[in-house]
């Protein structure tokens, strides 16, 4: 099977040739493994290092910011402070991938939300400047092609702020609405421009960090009164074109996973086993109406080839048992392991993974 065929199948309900691989990397680790044999320019192209693994999705993302022209405003030995595209100012440490320090952000009103709104009025200038080649190297490649977008609440939180984004879903609804409006309407506007100038995709990936480790940002009676119409609006533009569609958060999104299916979810990343998202639990309560991704714990798969050995046995052997698993680590993979071993651990996900 190709990679396009392997993971139309497992999306659709099938069983393929083998479980289909994706993966995502902390920078640090792309930095260090240049020095253990990994070219240096896929440390720094999404492209290549998908080259260089093998992965099996590929994605033309869709810019939902400001468009502000990013600049640095200062830095030192161990920080730099910058303004992002969406007007944002963090901090943050150089060389390392953390959570930033957020410092201002460029919406803290009603009035100032109508200030700035103007700038997701154009469709230009939000899709990638190498379409052209990128989605011609991934066809000519047999890979499963995704548009990729931010939902309302990943796209909205760098322009608000998360605090007062939270506090406006309680206390000025009105607002919250028409940025969640604007940016879903944004979104759709631009894959049907994607669409009409003929670049075929074979789903969706939609980005939406609702969660932390003990429980959703909010409860599921608010997901369902300020989120989830939106999400039934542009999840069901895709379903409408029959894509189906992957959504991201971290944390642990089990309250909310029903209203998820209801709003149109196929399949659900990447289940970080610390925030108690396990892969067999949701396999018994949602294995018929869900396709899962990731879970593989990498705390574990560092500590040593017998620690990950029973990991990559455990989560891929046992999860692709009546299909409906795709290999995915369970956020990012670590600068913890080498290069060496991580080939290692694919090679083990392949064996255990085939049917």
């Amino acid at each position: 099977m190709t990679s396009r065929e392997r993971i139309r199948t497992v999306l659709a309900g099938g069983t393929p040739d083998r479980v289909p691989i994706h993966d995502g990397y902390w920078d640090e680790a792309l930095v260090k493994w240049q020095d253990e044999g990994l070219p240096a320019e896929a440390a720094r192209d999404r492209d290549s290092v998908g080259d260089f693994f093998g992965w099996e999705i590929r994605m033309i993302s869709v810019d939902a910011s400001f468009l502000i022209e990013e600049r640095i405003l200062g830095e030192d030995e161990r920080y730099i402070t910058k303004v992002t595209k969406n007007g944002t100012v963090l901090k943050e440490i150089k060389g390392k991938t953390s959570t930033p320090g957020l410092i201002s952000f460029p919406v803290n009103s009603m009035d100032e939300w109508e200030e700035q709104k103007w700038r997701l009025a154009s469709i230009e200038g939000r899709l990638p400047g190498n379409l052209d080649r990128s989605y011609r190297h991934y066809r000519d490649n047999d890979r499963f092609v995704v548009v990729v977008v931010h939902d309302p609440i990943e796209a909205s939180w760098s322009k608000l702020g998360p605090t007062y984004m939270m506090e406006a879903m309680k206390l000025e609804p009105e607002l919250i609405h028409d940025v969640f409006t604007t940016i879903t309407e944004l979104n759709i506007a631009v894959c049907e421009d994607l669409f009409a100038r003929g670049y075929e995709v074979d789903g969706a990936w939609i980005w939406g960090d609702i969660a932390y480790s003990r429980g959703t940002f909010f409860s599921p009676q608010m997901y369902r009164e300020m989120l989830y119409p939106y999400h039934r609006r542009l999840i069901g533009f895709f379903k409408e074109r029959n894509l189906p569609v992957v959504y991201h958060s971290d944390g642990d999104i089990r309250r909310v996973i029903p209203l998820l299916i209801e709003a149109g979810v196929r399949c659900l990343q990447p289940l970080e086993s610390k925030a108690n998202m396990d892969l067999f639990e949701l396999k018994r309560d949602y294995g018929g109406q869900l396709v899962f991704m990731g879970n593989v714990d990498y705390e574990k798969i560092v500590r040593g080839r017998e620690e990950a050995e029973e990991e990559i046995r455990l989560k891929v052997g046992r999860g692709k048992e009546g299909g409906g698993y795709i290999y995915h680590s369970d956020h990012s993979v670590p600068p913890t392991i080498s290069l060496d071993e991580y080939k290692w651990v694919l090679d083990r996900v392949k064996h255990h993974g085939r049917y």
